[in-house]
Order: C-alpha cells, then structure tokens, then sequence
C-alpha cells in the first residue's frame, strides 16, 4: 500500500503548490547602450523572448531588457530570470544580444508565468538580424536600415511597419505582415503561417506549405510556391520583361494586372477553373490558357493541381 500513499502525498503537494499565493514577482529592468557605426550589424538571439525594434536617428543602440516571473516556487522564478537574461558582446563591427547557451527548462510543482521582451532603438545605419523561437518580432520607426533586415522565427509572428528597404524573413508557424513604406525585395519562406505584404514591393518571394500568400501594391517580379495556401497578388504597375511564377497545390491563385499588361507565358491546371479578363489561346481539355506575346511581355507561369487560377484586370 505504499505506492498509492506515495502518489496521493505526491498529488496533495502540487495542489497545495499550485493554490498558494502568487510570489512577489522577479522582475529585471534595466537599459544598455552601445555606440554607433555605419553598417554595423546588430545581431538578436532571444528564444522566448519577444523583440520590438524602432529605426530611429539616434547617437547610440539603446537595448531595454524587461522581465518578470512569478511562480509558486521563488527559486523556479529566479532560476527563470537567470536563464533568460541577455548577455551583450558589442565590438566596432557587431553588437551581440544572446540568452544563455545550454539552459534547460524549469521543472516547477505548481506554476510559473512569465513575460519577456527586449526593446531596441537602433539607427539607420546599422544592419539588422533577429532569431526567435516563440517569441514575436516586430520592427518599425524610421528608415531604412542599411543592408537586408533578416528574421528567423520557429512560432513566433513578425510584423513590419517600417525600418526596412529589404527583408528576409522565415517562420514555421509564425504569420508574417508588413505594411507601410514599400520595399524593394521581400522574400518570405513559411510552414504553416500566412504573408501579407500590404506596403508594396518591387520584389516578392515567397514560399509556404499551407499558409496563404496576400500582396498588395506590387511592381514588379512575383514567385510564389505553396501547397494549400491560396494566392491573392494586385499589382499597382508593372513594366515590361517582369516575371511572374506561381506554383500550388490544391490552393486558388488570384491576380490582378494593369489593364494593357502584355504577356507570354501560360496558365495551366489539372482539374481546377481557369478565368482571365486578359486574351489568350485557351485549350480546356488541358486545362491550360496560353499568352503569346512578344519578348518584351511580362513572362508569366502559373501552375496549379486542383486549384482555381483567375487573371483580373486592376483598375
């Protein structure tokens, strides 16, 4: 009988854990700066943490930690502060901002919430990278910053308003939305998360496994790779010997081109629906509706098995 004795003393101690009152928070605040140097690379490693960047003229890189644990154990949030607090290694060329290497997870009987973020100002002048697991990434102010603004993300979503002129971004779970000014490339590279580029781009690159793809205001070059993501492009203009490569699965393709846009190329299809306000030679037992336009056209190729693809003209 000592084994079911053992387990219930077991039991009674998390519940009694988990009902005590909340610790007085572990909370860590505090603020850094580092000096300034053109094409300097800021370089973000925060796991969990979330990570707010502001592009903004300024005479330093300022970086604010904020932290706070509560727990039913004070050592389980100490140990929590401990372990996510940043580390910096700044040199002329490069400002390092890394958690500790090789912390484990926190055993706790009872609970443990937490919250995390880093918040930066960083000037124009500097370069941009950003990795995260969980946490959320998120970058705007002025502009732009020099060089390609690159984010990697495991779950966590990115959001850009500003403070770039090209962004890399990959995610696996994680969403990706930029707006504001537009940019020059975007190339975006997602599992399960949707892109939405509503600031317009000269650029777009993208790939996803079932996330959706929405771009807006695009001038130029598009490819497009998904599995059952639908794919919905407007172009606000679009010059002659642009390429436009769509490829998906079983997701719908929707773009819209200025009226006039010439093109070469064709759209085909296993058993979806082709549409097009746009003249071509359409061949419905295969599926495909081909474009024979001159060397000068904007080339075009989309691709799908089972989804619909439809041409509009924009207004």
């Amino acid at each position: 009988m000592r084994r079911p004795v053992l387990v219930l003393a077991l039991v009674v101690l998390m519940v009694t854990a988990g009902c005590r009152r909340p610790t007085t928070p572990h909370s860590v605040h505090e603020t850094h700066t580092f000096p300034v140097a053109p094409g300097k690379l800021v370089r973000i490693e925060a796991r969990s943490l979330d990570v707010q960047v502001k592009v903004a003229e300024a005479s330093t890189i300022t970086v604010t930690v904020d932290l706070e644990a509560r727990a039913s154990s004070r050592g389980a949030a100490q140990r929590w502060i401990e372990h996510n607090t940043p580390a910096f290694d700044d040199s002329p060329s490069a400002l390092e901002v890394s958690q500790p290497k090789g912390a484990r997870g926190i055993l706790v009987f009872g609970f443990l919430h937490t919250t995390g973020k880093l918040v930066l100002t960083v000037p124009p002048a500097c370069r941009l990278e950003v990795r995260t697991a969980s946490g959320d990434v998120t970058i705007g102010g002025e502009g732009p910053l020099a060089g390609p603004v690159r984010v990697n993300t495991s779950s966590g979503d990115v959001r850009v308003t500003g403070g770039a002129r090209e962004l890399i971004v990959k995610t696996s779970s994680g969403d990706v939305r930029v707006s504001g000014p537009p940019l020059s490339v975007v190339e975006a590279d997602t599992s399960s998360g949707d892109v939405i580029l509503e600031s317009g781009a000269a650029k777009a690159l993208v790939d996803t496994s079932s996330g959706d793809v929405k771009v807006r205001k695009l001038t130029g070059d598009l490819m497009a790779d998904t599995s059952s993501g639908d794919v919905s492009v407007g172009w606000d203009h679009l010059a002659s010997g642009a390429k436009i490569r769509v490829r998906t699965a079983s997701g719908d393709v929707g773009l819209r081109l200025p009226e006039g846009t010439p093109l070469r190329g064709e759209v085909s299809t296993t058993t979806g629906r082709i549409t097009s306000d746009f003249s071509g030679s359409s061949d419905r037992r295969e599926h495909r509706l081909s474009f024979a336009g001159s060397g000068e056209g904007v080339e075009i190729e989309v691709r799908t098995t089972s989804g619909d693809a439809a041409l509009q003209k924009s207004s």
